[in-house]
Formats: C-alpha cells, sequence, structure tokens
C-alpha cells in the first residue's frame, strides 16, 4: 500500500511538471483523494495533457469536447460527478491522442476495444474489464504511461 501511494505522489509531481501544471492543487488534491476517477476530472486531465483544450478550460469544456467528438453516445452519461470506467477513459485516451489501435478498435472504435488496447499496451494495471470503476492514480498513472510511450516514439 506504501508503494502505491508514493508512486502516485511521485506521478502527481511528475504530472504537475508537465502540460497540467495549472490545475489548482486543490483541485488536484480533491480528485486524488475521491476512492473513484470521476468523467470530469479524468476527461479534462487527459484532454489537457494531449492538448486538446487549454489547462485553463473547465471541466465541463472538456465534457463538451467528448460530446463533439460523438463519443458521449458510448457512455452511460456526461455526468462530471459519476466514476469513469476503464473503457470509456481507455476510449477518450485512444480518441484525444488519435492512437489507431488495434483492428478491432479500427473496425469498432468505442470504450470495448480501447479497453482491449489499454490491457494489451499496458498502460493500466488490473482487471481490464470495460466497465470497472477506475481509481484517481489509475488515471493519472495511464496518461503518465501513454504521454512516455508517446515521446520515446518521437
Amino acid at each position: 500500500m506504501k508503494k502505491i501511494f508514493f508512486l502516485c505522489i511521485f506521478i502527481v509531481l511528475f504530472l504537475l511538471n508537465m502540460s497540467i501544471a495549472a490545475q489548482s492543487n486543490e483541485q488536484m488534491d480533491e480528485f486524488l483523494a475521491r476512492s473513484y476517477a470521476d468523467l470530469g476530472m479524468s476527461s479534462y486531465l487527459v484532454l489537457a495533457s494531449a492538448g486538446r483544450i487549454d489547462e485553463s478550460a473547465s471541466v465541463e469544456e472538456a465534457l463538451n469536447w467528448v460530446s463533439e467528438q460523438g463519443m458521449d453516445a458510448s457512455f452511460k452519461n456526461l455526468e462530471a460527478d459519476r466514476d469513469i470506467c476503464y473503457g470509456e477513459f481507455s476510449y477518450i485516451l485512444m480518441e484525444a491522442l488519435s492512437l489507431k489501435g488495434g483492428v478491432m478498435y479500427r473496425i469498432f472504435p468505442g470504450p470495448r476495444y480501447a479497453a482491449r488496447e489499454a490491457a494489451y499496451k499496458k498502460w493500466m494495471l488490473g482487471r481490464s474489464s470495460p466497465s470497472r470503476s477506475l481509481r484517481p492514480y489509475e488515471v493519472i498513472n495511464a496518461i503518465n504511461m501513454v504521454m512516455e510511450e508517446l515521446e520515446e516514439r518521437s
């Protein structure tokens, strides 16, 4: 448990020095204190890290981006405070970063095959069930893993 805590602290400090540095400490602390990762903040973190929205954008603007991409049809709903599941988060990650994914994702883009791609790439630990709720540290760790992978490709 201590290892996970220190890993979370390291990742948060690392990301704060990267693209989400403008995000207030209070919002980040609130996000990390939750028992689950919420759709609004998770979307914001992915989209700000990907450069799809400005760092000063709101959670509502992040959810508007998701809706404008037509991704909301694959989601339960777009309520900012509800938990985000593995498939939804993977889907936002794939679309925000324009990741191609495997054959099935290219044919049927959506949470199910985005989750399979995330599991295959080992961006997130634990069960890869598309409906599994994520914890905040999983969201931050996944963003970090994907960004590192993209940086290595460059």
